[in-house]
């Protein structure tokens, strides 16, 4: 034991030196050789005093050390007041970007609203569409980026067939809630193009609960206008009679 004790005390000087003398109310650290008051250790039941050995600052720089040569994501010490570090970018935001979360021990949600709005539509498109992020993206792609019924307007939203589910296309807003609002009826959207066209329905009740639809003839375009010829000179009775007797004088001959 004296062997022990004597390289002990010359590889760890530091754990196994002897503590200063402390006032009533506080401890010494022996990580950062300070005394401070008991508030700054957390409680250990095993312990004799029932304190941690170190401090809470050098406890949590211990704790973030052995965590980041895990390989894993630590909060930074230095995080500014009224903000928070988000563990999923791996920012820190003030905290107007956390929508607030009441069971939560700071009153904030784990995740800032970026974050938060991505993993949503990444569940739902997983859900509604079975699709993924790359999968709209790869979409979009093939569309150059815009919506394929209106040709102008960005395609953000997923359109599918609501019978079978199949997705069909990426279209924008307005687009994609027309054809909702016309329940994918072909026969609705054909109507809704004559009528923008022109040609309206004739609606006529035939019978009681009975209306027959048709589409009028197209008016025909009247035909031009004949010319009419010249009207002719007034008939002179004699010289007619004139002519008729030369006439026949030529055939005597």
């Amino acid at each position: 034991r004296t062997c022990v004790a004597e390289w002990a005390r010359a590889h760890r000087p530091r754990k196994l030196a002897d503590p200063p003398e402390v006032p009533v109310g506080h401890k010494w650290c022996r990580r950062c050789d300070q005394t401070k008051p008991t508030e700054e250790f957390a409680s250990n039941t095993r312990a004799r005093d029932g304190l941690q050995t170190y401090c809470r600052s050098c406890g949590a720089s211990i704790y973030r050390t052995k965590r980041e040569q895990a390989g894993h994501l630590v909060r930074p010490a230095d995080v500014p007041e009224a903000h928070k570090f988000c563990r999923t970018c791996g920012t820190v935001k003030p905290l107007s970007e956390w929508s607030l979360n009441k069971s939560a021990s700071d009153g904030y949600q784990t995740r800032c609203k970026e974050c938060a709005r991505a993993a949503g539509r990444r569940e739902h498109l997983s859900k509604a569409y079975g699709l993924t992020t790359e999968d709209v993206a790869e979409l979009i792609a093939q569309q150059n980026g815009i919506c394929v019924i209106c040709l102008r307007s960005p395609a953000v939203h997923v359109d599918h067939d609501h019978a079978t589910g199949e997705v069909r296309g990426m279209l924008c807003f307005p687009c994609n809630a027309a054809l909702g609002q016309l329940d994918d009826d072909l026969d609705r959207l054909r109507r809704a193009a004559d009528y923008l066209e022109g040609r309206k329905l004739v609606m006529r009740r035939t019978h009681p609960g009975v209306v027959e639809i048709t589409y009028p003839e197209p008016a025909r375009s009247s035909p031009p206008a004949r010319r009419l010829a010249p009207p002719l000179p007034p008939i002179d009775i004699d010289q007619l009679r004139q002519l008729a007797r030369l006439a026949r004088g030529r055939h005597a001959g």
